[in-house]
């Protein structure tokens, strides 16, 4: 059997016990983990990077490379493209 402390006394209380031995608080809930949840500025921050983080892999897909080395990409088209003799 566990001890948990009463949030009112500290007194150390048996994990089956309803109520706190020395002071009568009620000991229930007492040791179990909160729920959190996100509040809305931390929710709207998240669905903002995500959305950006999935545009900027599609645009970066579609015009990463060429944007970033465009002489690799003339070399490239001009290597493929070619009129042929």
């Amino acid at each position: 059997m566990a001890l948990i402390h009463c949030p009112t006394c500290s007194c150390q209380n048996d994990s089956t016990h309803k109520a706190c031995a020395q002071c009568g608080q009620s000991l229930a809930g007492v040791g179990k983990a909160p729920i959190r949840s996100l509040s809305g500025k931390l929710r709207v921050l998240g669905v903002v990077i995500i959305a950006v983080g999935i545009i900027g892999t599609v645009l970066g897909t579609w015009w990463g490379p060429p944007g970033l080395l465009p002489g690799v990409a003339f070399y490239m088209m001009a290597n493929f493209l070619e009129p042929s003799a």
